[in-house]
């Protein structure tokens, strides 16, 4: 499945930090297109970001047209545009599952990781683009971690740190299913992501619920959100076996996935967070990735979020 017995597994910091320093040709600026990857969708604009007003001043061959006052032409009787400047920073919030949920992978790496690689990489993006980065990361276990938008590269460290110890607690053995209370985690959030943040959603979907979806919707009517589905292959079409292991390295389980009842159970389930994910989708014109644990997140983002095709 993997090649050395962590590689794919588990994060490390280090790992997430040389994120930073590899060429990101993408962009989290909402003014393009978002291509969704989900079966059935269109695509679908994210909501540009605001401008600015900066003055007043006369107008001049070649200011565009759009922009004249009408009120203070008519009071001069000469024609006056409004000069904007588009904002420099905003803030992007990065709302990131550890749950056991995503201690799941059958080729590459584990849901976790590459949930993680995701956040590195939108964060570091975010840096570059002058933005400040908050974050929320939950997992089935503990009180949810919350950090502050900033722009300040330590804050972006001490995210990973966090992200990397949530990763590193997951293991096979954990049955912990607790319903992680991420409508109040995102109810705060909508209290702080006041107009024209970002807000990055990147989980499997299973901590979404009815009331996920309402703050969710209550933060999209002034900000861009994004949302990414992490899945695995194996998720959208399980092997036939009486004997199929999945394992942390440490520990082993053995699922008998012929099963009809499994079978039944897991199909269900996958096509109801399916539907959830695409209701929201509609109601909100919320823009979804994907990504597969199979390959590369960078690749991905790259396919999904370009500003040029390829690495170059």
């Amino acid at each position: 499945m993997m090649g050395n017995q962590n590689e794919g597994i588990y994060v490390t910091l280090s790992e997430l930090l040389k994120f930073g320093y590899v060429p990101k040709h993408f962009s989290i600026r909402p003014r393009g297109t978002v291509l969704s990857k989900l079966s059935g969708r269109h695509l679908s604009g994210a909501r540009g970001r605001g401008m600015d007003f900066s003055e007043m001043k006369q107008y001049v061959q070649g200011d565009d047209t759009r922009n004249i006052d009408w009120k203070a032409t008519r009071r001069t009787g000469k024609p006056y545009v409004r000069v904007y400047n588009e904002e420099r920073d905003r803030n992007v919030w990065l709302v990131v599952s550890q749950m056991n949920s995503m201690f799941f992978g059958s080729t590459e790496r584990m849901k976790s990781v590459s949930a993680a690689h995701t956040a590195a990489l939108f964060a570091f993006k975010a840096l570059e683009t002058g933005d400040r980065v908050g974050a929320v990361i939950y997992n089935n276990d503990e009180k949810i971690k919350f950090f502050k938008a900033s722009s300040s590269k330590n804050s972006v460290v001490q995210i990973m740190t966090e992200i990397e110890r949530q990763n590193h607690r997951l293991k096979a053995s954990n049955d912990n299913n607790r319903k992680v209370n991420l409508g109040e985690a995102l109810k705060t959030l909508s209290a702080l992501a006041k107009h024209d943040d970002l807000v990055v959603l990147i989980g499997d979907g299973r901590a979404m619920d009815e009331e996920s979806a309402k703050q969710i919707t209550r933060i999209n009517a002034h900000n861009d959100v994004i949302g990414v589905l992490v899945y695995d292959p194996m998720e959208e079409e399980m092997v036939k076996s009486s004997s199929l292991f999945f394992t942390d390295g440490v520990d082993t389980i053995d699922v008998d996935s012929r099963d009809g009842i499994f079978i039944e159970k897991f199909r269900t389930r996958l096509e109801q967070r399916r539907d959830e994910f695409r209701q929201l989708s509609r109601k909100n014109a919320l823009p979804v990735l994907s990504i597969t644990t199979a390959e590369p997140v960078l690749d991905q983002l790259y396919e999904q979020l370009s500003l040029v095709s390829g690495r170059g």
